[in-house]
């Protein structure tokens, strides 16, 4: 057999075996202990991280994808958002999708975000100038992993505003009840004077005792 086919025949079975071997980084990061957040996604084995230079693009694909970047800044406040950068392009701030917040102290941190890009297209005017068109990228999180579990924060929990109090249901009273007077007075009623009797009565006049002569 000529070496030259041998070197090919060779180099075809490192690639299939290469491509076997191969696994998602995704599900690496899961084996190697990185920190959840979210909803815990099942990521298609064959998927790859997708530069943050092509979110825009993205964005226009009728499926989730996954980026992977350094944490650059987190939200100190709630820890709803962070800004995300893999080197392509300025970084992308990421948003949780408000049901999971993220650890304050993840700065500086390896990041795999899967969710969905969005895009928000205007124009902005300064003076005499032309209108420019602007386009902002954002990144709508559903699950967050961050390299390295110990020394994360607990992120705080959502919060919810209960609803208001319904106000009271007013009491209808049956339709056979009697009016019940509200005014009347409750005390007892004064006890009837009876009459005095007249002069012209039938009673005997008083006696009435004269002094001695």
């Amino acid at each position: 057999m000529p070496l030259r086919t041998s070197i090919t025949l060779l180099t075809g079975c490192l690639l299939v075996l290469g491509g076997c071997t191969a696994s998602n980084p995704w599900w690496e990061a899961s084996q190697s202990g990185w920190a959840q957040y979210g909803n815990n996604v099942e990521v298609p084995r064959k998927a790859r991280p997708v530069p943050i230079s092509l979110l825009a693009e993205a964005s226009t694909w009728n499926h989730p994808i996954y980026i992977e970047g350094w944490i650059d800044e987190v939200d100190r406040e709630a820890g709803s958002w962070m800004m995300v950068s893999d080197g392509t392009t300025a970084p992308v701030m990421v948003v949780s999708d408000g049901r999971f917040r993220l650890p304050r102290n993840a700065r500086g941190r390896r990041t795999m975000v899967w969710g969905h890009p969005l895009v928000a297209s205007g124009s902005t005017e300064s003076g005499t100038d032309a209108p420019r068109s602007s386009m902002t990228v954002e990144f709508m999180a559903e699950s967050v992993k961050i390299q390295g579990f110990y020394g994360l924060e607990v992120p705080p929990r959502t919060t919810f505003e209960a609803p208001p109090a319904a106000p009271p249901v007013p009491t209808i009273p049956a339709a056979d009840a009697e009016p019940v007077d509200e005014t009347a007075s409750t005390t007892d009623p004064a006890p009837e004077q009876k009459p005095s009797s007249d002069a012209g009565s039938d009673a005997p006049p008083p006696i009435v005792d004269l002094p001695d002569r």
